[in-house]
């Protein structure tokens, strides 16, 4: 293989404590501090964007694998839960925990332990999720597998 670098623009707007993100090609959002979600149309937060990334890489990995071993994905969702804690004395915030519950449809007759087992795969593959071993944030992930 051999190493990436990836890129990202970030600059303030003209609104305080309103940054914009240059995503890629066109894309772009804009962040802002936790509170201040739903002030600001269509702004996201660096807490969702993390919890987004983590999430995403999880899924993309296991969508990959799925299909390395030649099962159709149907559906792929997940719900995607970051338990954040800030110490008052110190006013130190950190995540402490993200579970992620993926849903996948998956054709029937393929075996739960395959399909749990690629995505355990996933869980200790996704680059993003890998970061977090030995810090402070604890990475559980769930399966939840419907047949169609």
């Amino acid at each position: 293989m051999g190493n990436s670098t990836f890129e990202i623009k970030l600059s303030k707007t003209q609104k305080e404590k309103v940054h914009q993100i240059q995503l890629g090609g066109e894309k772009s959002t804009l962040v802002c501090p936790p509170p201040m979600i739903g002030e600001i149309d269509d702004a996201t937060s660096p807490h969702h964007l993390f919890l987004a990334s983590v999430g995403a890489c999880v899924n993309l990995v296991f969508e990959i694998a799925l299909s390395k071993a030649r099962v159709e994905l149907y559906d792929i969702q997940s719900d995607i839960v970051g338990e954040y804690e800030t110490i008052e004395e110190t006013n130190e915030s950190k995540f402490t925990k993200i579970r992620i519950t993926t849903y996948a449809t998956v054709p029937e007759g393929v075996p739960e332990s395959k399909i749990q087992r690629l995505y355990s795969l996933a869980h200790g593959n996704c680059p993003i999720g890998n970061c977090l071993v030995g810090s402070c944030v604890d990475l559980e992930t769930k399966l939840e597998i419907t047949y169609k």
